[in-house]
């Protein structure tokens, strides 16, 4: 359920984990519930050992003013795909993806092995010094057993899907947060001026408990809503009002710990610095604070009559 996936998020947000944990679990999780027997034997007992590491590379339509990214037609059984997927994680060092295509009939929902023809990916630094990757793909030919979702089928897949990986990001968000703060308040403790420890002076003080108000009102969301979600899959904007939420906090908290730091939490060597960064990344993966708002906002009518 989303709830146990985003504790592990959360604890992987702690220690600046960079693994694409959340992706795995998703994308197993979607090949669990598609029906398609055949690839879901082959694939998932291969990614539960390890030698095989699948990641969705559906990111595009998830951020404002994004199209679909990819297309296909019809090819026999099979299709044949055009298009490419930005900001795909973890896709440069993956064995296969699920990607998400727009055809006549509406969405389709596939599997893509790495090493297919017309596949290419290009690697780019993120600010967290990981690797992000853009997926083209020129013409790639994907047969009929690879096919997870048809029409009918693939538009409610892929919502649960992209809201799960929403929620573990906002957790994965929420550990790097209140990490950073846990930092930012030892420090208080220790930092002495005016022969007084920092964290006596008032201002700091109000600083302190405002961040400590964003994450842990980031948390109580979070967690509500991922136990509405395990008990009503069907609630498309609640992962995106959550999404939204801590990707402002979690800004807010990063830079307000460099700043309670003073002029060390600016350095590449200090700590405060890596969290900051990786809140960058994450608060733009899967759709920034405003793309999410917007995304809340189309659901806002089916949320409030549930």
């Amino acid at each position: 359920g989303s709830l146990e996936l985003s504790l592990v998020a959360e604890a992987c947000g702690q220690g600046l984990i960079t693994l694409p944990i959340v992706e795995t679990a998703v994308a197993a999780a979607v090949l669990a519930k598609c029906g398609n027997e055949a690839l879901r034997d082959e694939l998932v007992g291969a990614m539960v050992s390890g030698s095989h590491v699948v990641v969705p590379a559906f990111d595009a339509p998830m951020r404002a003013g994004w199209g679909m990214g990819a297309t296909a037609i019809e090819e026999g059984d099979g299709l044949r795909v055009t298009g490419e997927k930005r900001a795909a994680v973890a896709a440069q060092t993956a064995d296969g993806y699920l990607v998400d295509v727009e055809m006549a009939g509406g969405q389709v929902l596939c599997y893509v092995a790495a090493d297919s023809a017309g596949v290419t990916s290009l690697a780019h630094a993120t600010a967290d010094r990981a690797t992000g990757t853009t997926l083209r793909f020129s013409e790639t030919p994907v047969a009929a057993e690879r096919v997870l979702a048809r029409p009918n089928t693939a538009a409610a897949l892929i919502g649960q899907a992209k809201d799960t990986l929403r929620l573990g990001c906002s957790a994965d968000l929420l550990g790097v947060m209140e990490r950073a703060l846990a930092i930012a308040i030892d420090y208080l403790k220790i930092r002495t001026q005016f022969d007084k420890p920092i964290g006596s002076f008032q201002a700091l003080q109000h600083r302190a408990v405002n961040d400590y108000i964003a994450v842990e009102s980031t948390r109580a969301l979070l967690y509500q809503v991922c136990a509405t979600i395990d008990e009503d899959s069907d609630r498309p904007g609640l992962a995106a009002a959550v999404k939204a939420k801590a990707s402002s906090a979690a800004m807010v908290v990063t830079k307000s710990v460099i700043q309670m730091h003073g002029a060390i939490g600016y350095t590449n060597e200090h700590e405060a610095g890596w969290f900051l960064r990786r809140a960058m990344v994450l608060a733009a993966r899967y759709g920034n604070a405003a793309a999410n708002r917007a995304h809340f906002a189309e659901h806002s009518d089916s949320i409030w009559a549930a």
